[in-house]
């Protein structure tokens, strides 16, 4: 199934490969993040900092400039708030059996979140994580990517220990406001910036190079299984390698969305994310191939908060994904 999860502690499913969207949950009423609201959704306890799965349970934190808090569950649809809590999580990352809160002062655990430990050492000096991920490169390696007047990557064997990076160029690590942008396949980390600028890895992000491939990437990217992708106002850029990128106009053109997520079949989904794109406004979308989209009917959903990020995972049956 795709969990998507979104401001004010929402989340909702879909185990129909995307065509529709189900179990739509959130910790307040609608129009809670409309400008009309006045509040700051993006500073909020329910503000939406990352999500993932690993063994059979889906992991979310919520809140950015408050306590953030950790929630899993086994079908997505009944969570489970978790003994952990730091100023700020800038993502959830689950790899070789270990789960990873990023923050400067991150945790991990080793039991599926039942309890946690401090991150052993981390070679940080910036203090805002802004995306996390676990990449399969010769044996598995953590990643965090951070900001505040400068960008940093750390990198991790064990999800404990976090050192700094050989070399970056200054881009690298900047524009990737949430997570999901962190990618890897043929043997290379991709990290696409919503300032159009990719920087690749091929020793596990000991060392990074940088180019400039658009004015902007508004999705956060994905690697399907034989290339990486990227959109922006409906043009896909993609590439092999992570080096040499084309672009391609989508069906239909302009399509606008922020956040994107890929199952293990190859099926992409979207979900607008602009300003004021939430609500009555707010547009899932879906493909096969990254270039042809279809646009999900309203009856396939329903518009509600903010979406900043979507994983792919298998849950337990329920009422709403039955066997």
């Amino acid at each position: 199934m795709f969990v998507a999860q979104g401001h004010a502690g929402r989340t909702m499913i879909s185990c129909d490969d995307g065509r529709t969207w189900v179990a739509d949950q959130s910790d307040q009423s609608w129009g809670y993040c409309s400008p009309e609201s006045g509040r700051d959704c993006d500073h909020d306890s329910g503000a939406a900092r990352g999500i993932t799965w690993g063994d059979g349970w889906f992991f979310a934190t919520f809140g950015w400039g408050t306590p953030s808090t950790v929630r899993r569950s086994l079908d997505a649809i009944t969570w489970e708030t978790l003994p952990v809590s730091e100023s700020s999580f800038g993502g959830m990352i689950y790899g070789n059996g270990r789960l990873v809160a990023a923050a400067r002062n991150g945790k991990y655990s080793d039991d599926q979140g039942a309890t946690w430990h401090d991150f052993n050492a981390v070679e940080l000096t910036t203090w805002n994580v802004r995306d996390a991920a676990f990449v399969p490169h010769d044996g598995g390696r953590f990643i965090m990517a951070s900001s505040s007047d400068y960008e940093k990557i750390v990198v991790s064997s064990d999800g404990s220990s976090w050192f700094a990076t050989q070399s970056a160029p200054a881009v690298c690590g900047g524009s990737v406001p949430y997570q999901g942008h962190i990618l890897y396949g043929n043997g290379t980390i991709v990290m696409t910036g919503e300032n159009g600028v990719i920087c690749s890895s091929d020793d596990g992000g000991q060392s990074w190079t940088s180019q400039v491939i658009a004015g902007g990437l508004r999705a956060n990217g994905i690697w399907n299984g034989s290339e990486f992708m990227a959109w922006n106002y409906g043009i896909l850029y993609r590439s092999s390698d992570g080096d040499a990128w084309s672009s391609t106009e989508t069906v239909p053109s302009g399509i606008d969305f922020s956040v994107t997520a890929v199952s293990d079949k190859g099926t992409i989904v979207g979900v607008s994310g602009g300003w004021d794109q939430h609500y009555d406004s707010q547009v899932f979308y879906r493909s096969e191939d990254g270039v042809h989209w279809d646009v999900l009917p309203r009856d396939a959903y329903a518009g509600g908060h903010p979406i900043k990020a979507v994983a792919f995972g298998y849950g337990q049956p329920s009422a709403h994904c039955p066997l």
